[in-house]
């Protein structure tokens, strides 16, 4: 059996040139994961307040369903914390630009302060907090309200009044 190289003896091994490039990849597949989930939850909520609409066919039918009424609830929620989360949190990014604008003998004091540690450098604690809530909210309410709705939907009578022909 043979010794597995390291890959220092063999620069054409592995995925990544160097652990950069493969902190790159790991940091754009988060970037893009989490823009994910803000538009799959907002096209979700939308396709929710949707098939409540066909579901349940009217104001009343919703009004007449508790589950119909807590998932257009949740979504709503969903949609509100969306829109505030977003705006929280750009006002946050923008003092950051403002905050390494205004010093960049500090920003790059800073820089080197964080470099190799568990810091959130350049963003702050705050902004992760923000994100990382952001994130389980909505995840989190837009799923609670599609299981109101499939809920809702198994209760709802089978038979419904037929409207009288009209011929």
């Amino acid at each position: 059996m043979t010794e597995p190289t390291n890959s220092g003896d063999s620069p054409n091994v592995g995925l990544y040139k160097d652990p950069k490039e493969a902190s790159a990849a790991v940091s754009g597949s988060y970037d893009y994961w989490s823009g994910n989930l803000t538009t799959s939850s907002l096209q979700m909520n939308y396709a929710l307040i949707g098939s409540n609409w066909i579901i349940f066919g009217s104001v009343n039918g919703i009004l007449g369903s508790p589950w119909a009424k807590l998932s257009m609830v949740l979504v709503l929620v969903a949609l509100v914390v969306n829109v505030l989360g977003s705006w929280i949190l750009s006002e946050v990014l923008r003092r950051r630009i403002f905050y390494a604008e205004e010093d960049y003998p500090r920003w790059e004091a800073e820089f080197k302060v964080a470099r190799g540690k568990k810091d959130p450098w350049p963003f702050t604690n705050a902004i992760g907090n923000i994100g990382r809530w952001m994130r389980w909210i909505k995840a989190t309410l837009t799923i609670a309200s599609g299981v109101c709705l499939i809920v809702g939907a198994l209760m709802k009578p089978v038979i419904q009044s037929l409207p009288a022909a009209g011929y």
